[in-house]
């Protein structure tokens, strides 16, 4: 490509880009053994992924009892889930990172009792269970290579070339957990109120042994050489993690309660009042493995830990609550709607409402922030060698005697690793749950057969929050500072703003985002054996969540609002069209009527815009430690970037959007800044495709009967393109490299009796 190799932190070039065979890493040369050679143009390497093989076994219970104002109803369901990762030493691209083996076990019990005829109570209670998780597809360990860390039985591969290639084995993790609901119901009409009154306990416990990372994870993605492969044949890595694991017990009980009045204050109006309570009561660990990012305070659970890491637990330090996160019991969200009959013959009505939804994070929310030390430390390095990371930073190697374990006891004056701690995720102490305010007018009316529909449709959500298996959107809290002149790769670590730390992501609910949104529709309900369902909808949804292609922070640590601009999914417009035919029956009898009648045909059909995506240099030219920089635009105007979107496919995937060096400054961003391009200015390929299917019933006896199913997936085969490569340093940069599914046929036959 015309790039200039240099010598990793220097401007030295390397002579006619030739590597010296004793420069080159033992540790990744043996990792190239199991690589295969370039078998397309470019330097690709085609190849077939690997193949997924799982077994799924099901059943389930159901029992019903109904006794004079009693109805009582019971179900029991069990699934047993095993994809084993396929192993494949010879080709280290086609590594399998969906194993998985997991046991699901569910009850459900409802009852109602209808004590009078004013006097309703609706009693639920749900039981679950999940035992099992992700299991590992490596082929050999980090230390088989000749690395120099402690590694787990299985293991984990996780090594990224930056636009290269990559190996991702996933890891042995056991995501146990289980919960207890108890809902309550109870419905009293007095005239025109229909009063509702309510509540739920829902008891969360989730013990989960999970060795993210403790195999450590090789990255190759800041060019030091100018070229990441070259990075790798050096063994020289941007950076370097490894973890304890992710070990928790987290427990609690989420409480909810409402009030509700379903209220007919006229004959043509009908008012809905309610109120609902969700405090917040945050879940604790039994352990207590949590800790809050207090720069400056010193923790008294553990005096050996670094200044401004304080802990939670049943003996928290001051400062720091026992969850690690503040509780709040004053949220309420209050709620209106309205509907009204316009006209006299009750087909044309018009309704309404405005409402406040708080949100209490799953468990997956708290399954990255037990990884801090003692218990379980994360450590983060930059600029090493791949073979002894630790060695080439001057550090100590904490492992293997700081993995972690679900009940492992932690001494008060327990040793800390050396070196900069970093944070995954760590809870914000003020913390706050997620509330989104929605409202909504919808004016409807029937003539005749079909049903029109005009909606509105708004919503403000604030105190949004992500975390990294949900959605990007974390607080970067220690970031480096640019000096000019001086900031490099390997001072990155004294210029963070708490040296004795690596990255902290906070998960701090400071997110917020506007949707606005109108909603077209048109109904026709099943007459003479047609039905159809036509929608369409033209939105904008914008938030400051970091875009895709962010590793899990927002970009600008310094200005969130950087990261303001169209969602990831917003999708301006979108189309949707569904219809059911049932032929027409023929006067038939016997085999003639049974071939002939009994038919239907069923089609559904989607066509909408491109999903946005932001441009990034691949560099880390702000000097952050963020890696999450934004492209330059040195054009005249942002629209330059575009092409037309009816050229032959060939082109489309060849360059998607402009991407040349004329338009896009090809050193990256400038030195010190994130880039100038906004968050997703682009829209990749836009989406269409039909789906049909051919259903014949047969009527065999009176107590059996035959289907016989044809379905067509994608049934035209057109090619729906996902979005392009849009990171500057990928080889692959501007192309699409892959498509979403081809026509898919598939025929079933059904016994039913």
């Amino acid at each position: 490509s015309g790039t200039q190799l240099v010598y990793p932190n220097t401007t030295t070039p390397i002579p006619g880009n030739m590597i010296p065979p004793s420069m080159l890493s033992s540790a990744s040369q043996y990792f190239l053994q199991f690589l295969p050679l370039p078998n397309g143009p470019g330097e690709q390497i085609n190849y077939l992924g690997p193949s997924q093989r799982w077994a799924d076994d099901q059943f389930m219970i159901k029992v019903d009892y109904t006794r004079d104002k009693h109805q009582l109803s019971g179900r029991y369901f069990f699934t047993n889930f095993n994809q084993q990762p396929l192993t494949n030493k010879a080709n280290l691209l086609q590594v399998d990172g969906n194993g998985n083996q997991v046991r699901v076990q569910n009850i459900a019990v409802t009852h109602t009792y209808n004590a009078n005829p004013h006097l309703l109570f609706n009693t639920w209670f749900g039981w679950d269970r999940q035992y099992g998780g992700s299991l590992s597809g490596a082929p050999f360990c980090p230390s088989d290579a000749g690395i120099n860390i402690a590694v787990t039985k299985p293991c984990e591969l996780s090594l990224s070339v930056g636009g290269g290639w990559g190996v991702g084995s996933n890891h042995y993790g056991a995501f146990n957990r289980g919960d207890q609901t108890y809902r309550e119901d109870v419905t009293y009409i007095k005239g025109s109120h229909e009063l509702h009154l309510g509540g739920e306990a829902l008891r969360i416990r989730a013990p989960m042994a999970n060795t993210f990372q403790e195999n450590g994870v090789f990255n190759f993605t800041n060019s030091l050489t100018h070229f990441n492969e070259a990075d790798f044949m050096l063994g020289q890595m941007s950076n370097f993690i490894q973890d304890g694991g992710l070990y928790l017990n987290f427990t609690g009980i989420k409480w909810s309660a409402f009030v509700q009045d379903n209220w007919r204050a006229t004959r043509r109006l009908t008012i809905n009042m309610g109120l609902r309570w969700d405090p917040w009561f945050p879940y604790k660990d039994s352990q207590g493995r949590v800790a809050c990012f207090e720069p400056g305070k010193q923790s008294q659970r553990f005096p050996n830990s670094p200044l401004g890491l304080l802990f939670g637990g049943s003996h928290h330090d001051p400062g720091c609550p026992e969850a690690s996160i503040n509780s709040k019991a004053s949220n309420f969200a209050p709620r209106l709607g309205f509907a009204y009959r316009l006209t006299n013959d009750a087909k044309t009505s018009i309704r309404g409402g405005v409402g406040m939804y708080y949100s209490i994070p799953n468990t997956v929310a708290f399954q990255d922030v037990v990884g801090i030390p003692p218990f379980a430390p994360i450590i983060f390095l930059t600029d090493v060698s791949f073979k002894d990371p630790y060695g080439s930073a001057g550090v100590s190697n904490p492992f293997p005697s700081d993995f972690g374990a679900i009940n492992k006891p932690t001494s008060s004056n327990a040793a800390f690793p050396q070196g900069p701690i970093s944070f995954t995720q760590i809870f914000a102490q003020n913390f706050q749950l997620p509330v989104v305010a929605l409202w909504n007018l919808t004016l409807e009316r029937q003539i005749g057969a079909w049903l029109v529909r005009a909606a509105y449709v708004g919503n403000k959500g604030t105190h949004l929050f992500g975390t990294n298996d949900q959605e990007t959107g974390l607080f970067a809290g220690n970031p480096a500072i640019y000096t000019p002149g001086t900031s490099t790769t390997a001072n990155e670590q004294a210029r963070r703003m708490y040296p004795s730390f690596g990255f902290v992501n906070i998960i701090d609910s400071a997110i917020n985002s506007h949707y606005n949104g109108l909603q077209l529709t048109l109904e026709r309900h099943l007459s003479h054996g047609l039905s159809l369902l036509a929608n369409y909808s033209w939105a904008k949804e914008m938030n400051d969540f970091a875009p895709v292609g962010a590793y899990n922070s927002n970009t600008n640590p310094f200005n969130r609002h950087f990261d303001y601009g169209p969602s990831d999914d917003s999708i301006g417009q979108v189309f949707k069209f569904s219809g059911v035919y049932q032929l027409p029956h023929i006067a038939l009898h016997g085999v003639a009527d049974r071939l002939v009648n009994g038919w239907e045909v069923s089609t559904i059909l989607l066509l909408q815009g491109g999903f946005p995506f932001s441009i990034f240099s691949g560099l880390d030219n702000s000097f952050s430690g963020i890696f999450e920089d934004r492209a330059d635009f040195i054009g005249t105007n942002i629209h330059q970037l575009q092409l037309s979107t009816s050229r032959p496919h060939g082109q489309l995937i060849q360059e998607w959007f402009n991407t040349s060096p004329t338009l896009l400054q090809p050193t990256g961003n400038a030195p010190g800044t994130f880039g100038n391009t906004g968050k997703n200015i682009l829209r990749g390929p836009k989406q269409f495709n039909n789906n049909m299917a051919l259903v014949k019933e047969t009527k065999i006896t009176e107590r059996t009967g035959l289907q016989f199913r044809a379905e067509a997936f994608n049934v035209f085969n057109n090619v729906n393109f996902y979005t392009p490569d849009h990171t500057q340093t990928d080889s692959a940069f501007g192309t699409i490299t892959s498509a979403r599914a081809p026509r898919i046929l598939q025929v079933a036959l059904k016994l039913a009796f």
